[in-house]
């Protein structure tokens, strides 16, 4: 069990090893998925892939309406029951946030396979993205348990555990299965049924290990069935501002999506939605640090430690920020050869929608926890106010942009709500007098913003050959590093680094 006397530093130091864990496994499982969609990308049609992506979009406002965001938030509660030793409302909270997603996920999947003759109506007039739809609703109740399971072992310090199932088994699987698909020659249906068996296959693993987990623990036997105490109204008060959070998702995945397949086409969703992975690799970083951000944040909250709450946030912040920048060097400045390598020729004209939405997603990144930090401390109207203009806001762009520029628009009306949706939670946080921007913070910032510019200048002006690009991003990612090391306090994080040879006194 954590110690409540624990110091700050140590519990942040913690939390940024455990998280560059994750973030590795997320490397493994992002590669493992981007290979799985160049795979389906290139065995498909430009018009079959733009059903298919049609349809994995509209999959994500079903998963949000059937987790209801209990799984994204359920490490708050657990970890402030367990800081107080409060056992029967730390079971009680999984056994709610497990009920909730069995609860809704029935009158979902029920009422779309009822209706599944009136949905090519209402969505999209393709009989191939109806079909694949109902298939991809099948996926949202694993991908909500997923989510409650990636919370628990969160809490209770297994990283590991998310690494393995998370990044490993389940990408792993579903890669397997789609390229034994392709070979076979199976079009998108079948590639829909793999995602759906992946995701049966990763809680079925989360489930084998979850019991040896708390028997470690020494969480089982803490308290009997008889006395659970369920703290439903809590969870879901705090459930709205997430939920609210998860409409802007919806509101660009899911909503875009919708918009350019009702005013122009699914090949204009294809050359949006090929992209639109690759572009949210730019928050690769912060997912992977969210998970045990949010435990530490909570803890900070229940001892009333500011101080400790502002170095924790801005020195996460700042770690986020370096870390994401070789993608943003690859998906920004570097966007027109990305696209072109990995989808082939007849993607290339979703370079600049890659190049927008990195933007977009970079900013949201590199500003930190903001919106999580709100929430943590009882901010929950603000956030929904913020949330909800932000989803309003990105369609009321989308629709005109949409209908004049294409893919390129709804990039556009992306990365423009991302932006005014990041600076007005800052400006919350600024409003709470919590974290403020520190001084000593804005040199790494400088730096970042310095490189970008200069790399994405350089490549614009000599257009140099994809390997050379590649090299001039790669070598800019090192300077940036270097430049931010002492920021980072690698060598205090990362003990080991000081026992290697010459990158302990590079990086030392």
């Amino acid at each position: 069990m954590t110690d409540p006397s624990e110091a700050p530093g140590d519990a942040t130091t913690d939390q940024i090893r455990g998280s560059s864990l994750l973030l590795g496994g997320r490397l493994l499982g992002h590669a493992a998925n981007m290979l799985t969609q160049v795979v389906v990308v290139r065995a498909l049609t430009k018009s079959a892939y733009g059903a298919f992506a049609y349809a994995f979009s509209v999959e994500t406002l079903f998963r949000t309406l059937v987790s209801a965001g209990h799984g994204r938030f359920l490490s708050r509660f657990l970890s402030i029951y367990e800081e107080e030793r409060d056992y029967p409302k730390l079971f009680g909270a999984l056994v709610t946030a497990t009920a909730s997603v069995a609860v809704l996920a029935l009158p979902v999947l029920g009422g779309a396979w009822l209706l599944r003759d009136q949905l090519g109506d209402v969505l999209v007039d393709d009989p191939r993205a109806v079909g694949l739809v109902l298939v991809f609703m099948l996926l949202a109740p694993l991908e909500a348990f997923d989510q409650i399971f990636v919370s628990m072992f969160a809490v209770f310090s297994r990283p590991r555990m998310i690494f393995f199932r998370k990044h490993v088994v389940g990408p792993g699987v579903r890669l397997v299965l789609v390229a034994a698909l392709a070979l076979a020659g199976r079009g998108a249906l079948g590639f829909a049924w793999a995602y759906v068996v992946s995701g049966a296959v990763g809680i079925a693993v989360y489930a084998w290990i979850a019991r040896p987990v708390l028997r470690e623990r020494g969480l089982l036997g803490r308290v009997r069935t008889r006395e659970l105490s369920f703290p439903v109204r809590e969870m879901w008060r705090f459930a709205i501002p997430l939920f609210t959070a998860e409409l802007v998702n919806i509101s660009m995945g899911t909503g875009s999506v919708v918009l350019l397949g009702h005013l122009r086409d699914t090949a204009e969703v294809a050359a949006y939605r090929a992209v639109f992975p690759a572009a949210r690799l730019n928050q690769l970083v912060m997912f992977s640090f969210v998970a045990l951000f949010l435990p530490l944040a909570a803890r900070h909250f229940a001892r009333n430690d500011q101080q400790g709450m502002t170095e924790a946030y801005w020195r996460t912040a700042v770690w986020i920020a370096v870390l994401s920048f070789p993608i943003f060097a690859v998906t920004g400045p570097l966007a027109g050869d990305t696209a072109t390598l990995l989808f082939g020729a007849r993607y290339g004209e979703s370079a600049a929608v890659l190049a927008v939405l990195s933007i977009g997603f970079y900013f949201n990144a590199v500003l930190g926890f903001n919106a999580v930090t709100l929430q943590t401390y009882g901010r929950l109207r603000y956030v929904v106010g913020v949330n909800a203009s932000a989803a309003v806001l990105n369609l009321a762009l989308a629709i005109p942009l949409a209908a004049e520029a294409g893919a390129v628009g709804v990039a556009v009306s992306n990365a423009a709500t991302l932006v005014v949706q990041n600076l007005l939670n800052q400006y919350g946080l600024r409003r709470l007098g919590l974290v403020a921007f520190p001084r000593h913070r804005l040199r790494p910032y400088g730096i970042v913003a310095t490189a970008a510019g200069l790399l994405w200048l350089v490549v614009a002006l000599l257009d140099p050959h994809v390997a050379v690009a590649v090299a001039l991003a790669a070598a800019t990612s090192a300077a940036v590093l270097l430049a931010t090391r002492r920021d980072l306090s690698i060598a205090d994080t990362f003990p080991e680094v000081r026992r290697l040879p010459l990158l302990g006194r590079i990086l030392g």
